[in-house]
Formats: C-alpha cells, structure tokens, sequence
C-alpha cells in the first residue's frame, strides 16, 4: 500500500508543508536558520511507509504510533468544509513564534515536548492511503520553523477509516476526535470549536448552527461554508455566548427560546434603520430580558397576569425608539446603536442597560398605546422582576431610581 502525496480526491485538505512554504518565503526563513534547535530523534520508531508496505487486515482494526515525513500531512481546512484550522495556524506568524519559546527555554524543538501528533488515514480512490492529522498544527509548524522550512519526521498515532466511507463521514470522525482535543485547550476559540463540534455532528452545535438559519443569522463564514442561500444579506453574531450550549440551556434557559427568537427578529429591524451589520452578544440578552419580563408580567403579581405589552407591542416600541434617537438635534447626531446595548468600563449588569436605555419612554409607550394618563411605578410587579435580575445591589439602587 502507497502513502499518497496527492489529495484532490478530497475536497476539504490541505498540506501542511505546501502551505507553510506559501506562507513563509525563502527570505524569511533565513531568520530561523541555525538559531532554533531540534533534538528529536524517531529512528527508532517505525515509519509509516513501513506500516503501509506490510500492512493486514489486522492492522486496519488497530492505532499505531510511527514516525511520519512532515511533507506527507494534510489536514481538513476549517474554510474548504473541513473541521481543522491548518491555515490559521500557519498565519499566526507572532504567536506561533511566541509559542516556540514557552515551549522549553532552550530554544529547540524538544522531543518530550512535542509528544504525539494524532492522525487519521483516508482511502485513495486509486489505491493507497492519505495522512489526515486532526491534532498538531502548531508542533508541525514549530518543526518546520525549527528546520528553517526543510521537512523532517513527527512522531504520530494514526488509526484508519472504513474504505467505504464518504468525505462526510471522514469529516465527521475526524471532527468528533478533533472537537474533543479542543474542548480541552485554551488555544482554541469559540469559533474553532464550534466548528469543530458542527463538524462532528454533536448535538449542541447542530442545533445552535439550525437556530441561526432559521433566524436567518450568520456566525463567521460557516453558513457561507454550507452554502446557505442568501445568507451573504444575513447580519453576523459576534459571539455564539448563551446560544452555542443547545437546546433548554444557556439563554434559551435563562429567557426562553421564543423570547431569544423575538430578540433576534427586533435586531433585524433595528439593523435596518442603523446600518449595523455585525451584532454582539450583549445586546441580544438584553432585547431577550426586556421579553422575557414586560411579555409575561404586569402590573400586579397574578396567576395569569395581564402582560404589560404583547411581543409585538414591545418590537413596535423598540423600532420606534431607534428612529427617534436618529434624529440630528442642533448640529449633533444622538445616534443609539444596538451594539450601545453593551458592558462598559466596571458595569457589566444588564437590567442596568436595560433601566438606562429604555425609561422613561417605554412607560411613555405604554400610556400613548393604552390612552392612560399615569404611567406604573417601581411598585408595578414586572419592574420588581427587573430589579431582581440586577446582581449588583449597588447598580439595583440605580435601577431602581430609573425605573421609579
């Protein structure tokens, strides 16, 4: 059996050598030449062209650590539909620098350091077998960096897939064991690991992934990597905080998922009117309190209270607001952006954003809609739910003068 250097049979993969060389040019390599060292040493490892070329059945069942030619590594590109993160690795030119350092104090690629590498083997279509690596981007990075570019051998567990499988059900296993490592390391960040977990199939990220579509949502470019139509006209979540844990957790817990929804929904309005494309996370929570509270309760605590507004009476107040805090007043705009819907210096409390944004105009709202000539007091039972939400007992005081 043939270890293959080519993959164009798949989609989704990228070499790792290929792309550093695109990334680091001859120039630039000079600079590490003879300054970092490298002391390890795999000769008495088996090769995986060893492997391959005595291959059995058995071995098809079993893992198997080798030593593996660093130009022979491809890995499943996050951007291409895969579930690794290869070329954002590579580009990551200070950090991984900065990473080789903390490595050891000795300037070198440390054999005891590196530890294993993990990797899966892929069928070739014309007979042979492709190296995936799910885990490693950085170690094969800091070992070319310590090489000035020239490749050399990495020490890696490989495991082979089914022959009959299909490029999605290799992503999947791939992702699934690569969501796992990344789950448990801090270099990862939520969009990797999202990604990573969507990928995989894994409950949490697939619903979180299907609520954004629905809601006609984008986070990064997976619903460009998915070819979801019209999702280039689609605003963009900063952040997947509170929605990424699945269904009856995070916010969908804490405000209900209908609520969560009419959020998002107020948000698309309000985009319209301030050209905002990219939307926070915080302004998503407070929008969702505000419906979670002033929908459910009102003025008077009750088995079946009489709600202080119906969800669209709430959006209409919302749009109304925008449109007014547009307007230009003696030469100066007082622009409210959704994304002023945000944690500032020490203040980190959203029934606080809440009291400081919307009073007293929505108790104004609530008299124009409802022709009454007095408003509702702190005394009115959805306001006490407020100022429950507020932790800080300090910030309540203010909510509460807000409000009052």
């Amino acid at each position: 059996m043939l270890l293959r250097n080519d993959a164009v049979c798949y989609t989704d993969l990228v070499n790792n050598f290929e792309q550093f060389h695109i990334q680091y040019k001859e120039s630039d390599l000079l600079d590490f030449q003879g300054k970092w060292g490298d002391d390890s040493d795999y000769s008495h490892i088996q090769t995986i062209e060893d492997l391959l070329e005595n291959l059995t059945p058995k071995d098809l069942e079993k893992s198997h650590i080798v030593s593996v030619d660093i130009r022979d590594i491809f890995s499943s590109e996050e951007s291409l539909g895969g579930c690794d993160r290869p070329l954002w690795s590579i580009q990551q030119n200070t950090a991984q620098k900065q990473q080789f350092k903390s490595l050891n104090r000795h300037m070198k690629y440390r054999q005891d350091a590196a530890q294993v590498l993990s990797g899966m083997m892929r069928p070739h279509p014309d007979g042979g077998w492709i190296l995936v690596k799910y885990i490693g981007n950085n170690r094969v990075l800091m070992k070319l960096l310590a090489n000035a570019g020239v490749s050399t051998r990495v020490l890696m567990s490989i495991r082979f897939h089914e022959p009959s499988g299909s490029q999605s059900e290799y992503i999947a296993i791939e992702s699934e064991l690569h969501a796992t490592d990344a789950g448990d390391k801090s270099g990862q960040n939520e969009a990797q690991k999202f990604t990573s977990g969507y990928r995989a199939n894994r409950e949490n990220e697939v619903y979180c992934f299907n609520f954004l579509k629905n809601n006609q949502f984008n986070y990064r470019t997976i619903m460009t990597q998915e070819n979801v139509e019209g999702c280039e006209d689609w605003l963009t979540l900063k952040s997947l905080q509170g929605i990424k844990d699945g269904r009856g957790n995070g916010h969908f817990k804490k405000y209900g998922e209908n609520n969560i929804i009419h959020a998002l929904n107020t948000i698309k309005e309000l985009a319209k009117i301030t050209g905002e494309k990219v939307i926070g996370a915080t302004p998503v929570e407070v929008i969702a309190l505000m419906y979670s509270i002033y929908t459910v309760y009102g003025k008077k605590e009750a088995e079946n209270p009489t709600p202080m507004f119906t969800p669209k009476q709430l959006h209409d107040y919302f749009v109304k607001l925008w449109k007014i805090k547009q307007i230009q007043s003696f030469g100066q705009k007082s622009e409210l952006k959704i994304n002023s819907l945000s944690w500032s210096g020490g203040v980190k409390d959203n029934a606080y954003i809440c009291a400081r944004e919307f009073w007293p105009t929505i108790v104004e709202y609530w008299m124009d809609i409802n022709s009454a000539k007095i408003g509702w007091s702190i005394e009115c039972h959805a306001n006490t739910i407020l100022v429950s939400k507020c932790m800080d007992k300090h910030l309540a005081r203010e909510v509460r003068a807000a409000i009052a």
